[in-house]
C-alpha cells in the first residue's frame, strides 16, 4: 500500500471524524465513525446536547485511530 500523508489525513478527521480513517484505507472504521458523529450531532440538537459528547468522544477517537493508523500503514 502506498504512503499516506499525515497531514491530510487529520486535516480530514478534523472535518468530518472517520473520514481520515477511510482516506488511509481502513473504510468499515471510517464509515462507522462518519455515521455515528452525523447521528449523534442530529441528536444533539433534535434531542438532548449531553448527546454531542457521544459524538464529541467518536470525533477525539477517530482523531486518535487516524494517526495510529498512517503510521502503521506508513511501516512508522
Amino acid at each position: 500500500m502506498a504512503e499516506k500523508n499525515m497531514i491530510i489525513a487529520m486535516v480530514l478527521s478534523v472535518l468530518l471524524s472517520g473520514l481520515g480513517l477511510i482516506y488511509v484505507g481502513d473504510i468499515a472504521k471510517g464509515a462507522i465513525l462518519v455515521a455515528i458523529g452525523i447521528i449523534f450531532n442530529i441528536l444533539y440538537y433534535l434531542v438532548h446536547p449531553i448527546l454531542g459528547m457521544v459524538a464529541f468522544i467518536a470525533w477525539i477517537y477517530g482523531l486518535y485511530a487516524t494517526y495510529k493508523e498512517v503510521k502503521a500503514v506508513n511501516g512508522e
